[in-house]
């Protein structure tokens, strides 16, 4: 085939989800001189992030989330681009701010105030849910039991490598074994489908790191981060029409400049640091190449120009996890209006992981005759989703609905989601794993640069990041 060629500077993004999206927009934006072009190989943009009906009439065509349906305020990327693309009047926050455990066979409320999931007042914590003893290590400082790591303060070292231990180390070392199983594993091992005993802590909670690593303590730390903040700020925002706006949006700025249906088949090196980069229907020749791909698919693509970089990217371990979205007649099922909803222990013997109470976290999504429920499945030890059809999958969260909530009505409608390989686990020194894939990159494929969630997180402003940070390393690369 002919490469397709275009005057001045040229970079071709790979990947046309959130991640890649912002990249291409940051370049149209930013770097007007730059001709970019976003290829996605699905029929629509947007990745993981999705919104749209459920097949019940009574919802009249109700958008509801299909994957992530918020993001985090308290980190600057995803609000300000929000606010850039003119988003900022459809956001909206959590009407419920409260949420439950569901650990021995029942609900227990998670205590309030807490950080990713310790408990900063253990006058907060429901009589039963610890044991005397851990409730007594939450009335002190938390200041490590055991050395964490042999520098005293979180930070980069000369031989560049950065101070990191698991996020059970972390907690257990400073507050005990059952305020992190019971507390801490089921939040931040839910978000990221993982064991939070093997999860990086600089990456996934390095307030919590940082607060542990310090001579006043994990708690002590925490509680004098805590004390300057709004009680009452949001922490999560959305668009009220879901985050399918936002890919709406970063679609309609770039226009012509994204093309959906178009695989990535193939990268071979053009003249100088050029790339070629190769789809069904034609060659792009460009200066630089952002990989906006999850690590597994960009491995397959750099693997030919980076033996290194190829094993670095296809070192990480994936999980996959599905979501499905249940509505039911509200005279068979209602739910507390205050209640986000609840997430499960890893011991617990369920299926789901998390259940959300659509309707109770999200004004929009309060209808007066329907209870829509987003229930979650599926971690890095839990493999059993994915050895199940659709129906008995179905069948088996409504199983775990009838445990948990009492609710054995059939449902009006259920939509199933199911994202394979799609929650990269970061392991402790991810950090310096990155720093190695880049400088293996840099070495042995100028102009080529990884982006998205292997990067600093599988948050939605993580990947905003991420975009935005690769767009710019782009953009530098295509003029050398």
């Amino acid at each position: 085939m002919t490469p397709t060629l275009a005057p001045g500077r040229r970079v071709v993004v790979v990947g046309g989800g959130i991640t890649g999206l912002t990249a291409g927009y940051r370049l149209a934006i930013d770097h007007p001189d730059i001709d970019v072009t976003v290829l996605e190989a699905s029929a629509r943009p947007g990745g993981n992030l999705h919104t749209g009906p459920l097949d019940d009439p009574a919802l009249d065509g109700l958008p509801v989330d299909a994957g992530a349906d918020a993001f985090l305020v308290r980190v600057p990327w995803a609000l300000d681009l929000c606010v850039e693309l003119d988003l900022d009047d459809e956001l909206v926050s959590p009407s419920a701010r409260r949420a439950s455990l569901w650990l021995d066979g029942a609900l227990w409320p998670i205590p309030s105030p807490n950080v990713l999931g310790v408990p900063l007042d253990p006058d907060t914590v429901a009589v039963g849910l610890l044991e005397p003893a851990d409730l007594d290590l939450l009335d002190g400082d938390g200041v490590a039991t055991v050395p964490l790591v042999e520098a005293a303060t979180l930070g980069t070292h000369a031989d560049g490598t950065r101070d990191d231990v698991s996020v059970g180390a972390a907690v257990r070392a400073c507050v005990g074994d059952q305020v992190f199983e019971r507390l801490v594993d089921p939040l931040l091992g839910g978000i990221n489908a993982g064991l939070a005993d093997d999860l990086s802590c600089a990456t996934m909670a390095p307030q919590l790191l940082a607060a542990a690593l310090s001579s006043e303590g994990l708690l002590a730390g925490l509680r004098r981060a805590m004390a300057g903040s709004d009680p009452t700020a949001p922490v999560f925002h959305a668009p009220a029409g879901g985050m399918g706006r936002l890919v709406e949006a970063l679609a309609t700025a770039l226009g012509h400049r994204l093309h959906t249906g178009e695989p990535v088949t193939g990268l071979t090196r053009g003249t100088g640091n050029g790339w070629l980069v190769d789809t069904p229907t034609g060659t792009y020749a460009t200066d630089a190449v952002i990989l906006a791909v999850p690590a597994h698919v960009a491995a397959t693509l750099v693997a030919p120009h980076s033996d290194g970089a190829g094993s670095v990217l296809a070192g990480w371990r994936h999980a996959s996890v599905a979501l499905a979205t249940i509505a039911y007649d509200r005279t068979d099922l209602e739910v507390p209006a205050d209640q986000s909803g609840f997430l499960v222990g890893r011991g617990e013997g369920l299926l789901m992981t998390a259940c959300s109470f659509a309707g109770s976290k999200w004004a929009h999504l309060d209808h007066p005759e329907r209870t829509l429920l987003r229930v979650s499945c599926g971690r890095i030890d839990d493999e059993r989703p994915t050895g199940l059809s659709d129906d008995e999958l179905v069948t088996a969260l409504r199983a775990d609905l009838a445990t948990t909530l009492g609710i054995e009505a059939p449902p009006t409608a259920v939509r199933l989601g199911r994202f394979s390989d799609s929650l990269v686990q970061f392991p402790v020194g991810h950090a310096d794993r990155i720093a190695e894939l880049d400088r293996l990159l840099e070495g042995a494929t100028p102009g080529l640069l990884v982006a998205g969630t292997v990067r600093t997180g599988v948050g939605i402003p993580a990947c905003i990041r991420s975009g935005t940070e690769a767009a710019e390393g782009a953009a530098v690369a295509a003029t050398n």
